[in-house]
């Protein structure tokens, strides 16, 4: 290096303009771990949300079938059918609730045991009859409570979709 560069040549890095720059810039590191605690709370509240949707629909599921019950027990048919069909819509929305709540928690990374932890959790009771003929089985005498819980599968999952390709599209 020639006398001239030597001359020229910023040795020192002390400089009062770097160290207020320093002294206002924030750790990458710091960052990074506000961002992942943003995220973590953003799933949570995501994940309780999708909790929430399938609580509601079993509660809907619970108030049905206690109608379905006083119904049956004052032999009126038609609203009983009502209430059945409305229980088994409810019932519908809960196992669908219950599986997108699987496919959030496994986007999540929460992949050990997902199923069964969420179908113990989450329990689904099995559908009401919905054809007169059964009620009316009901009606003369058989116990609602015997055939909901002999219809009650916890287990029981959407039915399985056949998906192709995207030329099926």
């Amino acid at each position: 290096m020639g006398k001239a560069a030597k001359l020229v040549k910023n040795t020192d890095v002390t400089n009062q303009y770097l160290d207020h720059i320093r002294a206002e810039t924030v750790d990458p590191g710091l960052q990074l771990k506000t961002i992942e605690d943003e995220l973590c709370g953003a799933i949570g509240k995501a994940l309780g949300r999708q909790g929430d949707k399938i609580l509601f629909a079993i509660r809907e599921m619970t108030e049905e079938h206690a109608k379905y019950q006083k119904h049956v027990e004052e032999k009126s048919l038609r609203d009983a059918l009502q209430s059945a069909q409305r229980h088994n819509e409810a019932r519908k929305r809960a196992i669908k609730a219950r599986w997108e709540l699987l496919v959030h928690r496994q986007c999540a990374g929460l992949v050990v045991d997902n199923h069964r932890v969420v179908h113990e959790t989450f329990p689904i009771p099995g559908k009401l009859p919905e054809t007169a003929e059964d009620i009316m089985i009901l009606v003369k005498g058989v116990s609602v409570d015997h055939l909901w819980g002999k219809a009650n599968d916890h287990n029981e999952q959407p039915k399985k979709k056949h998906f192709g390709d995207q030329l099926d599209w």
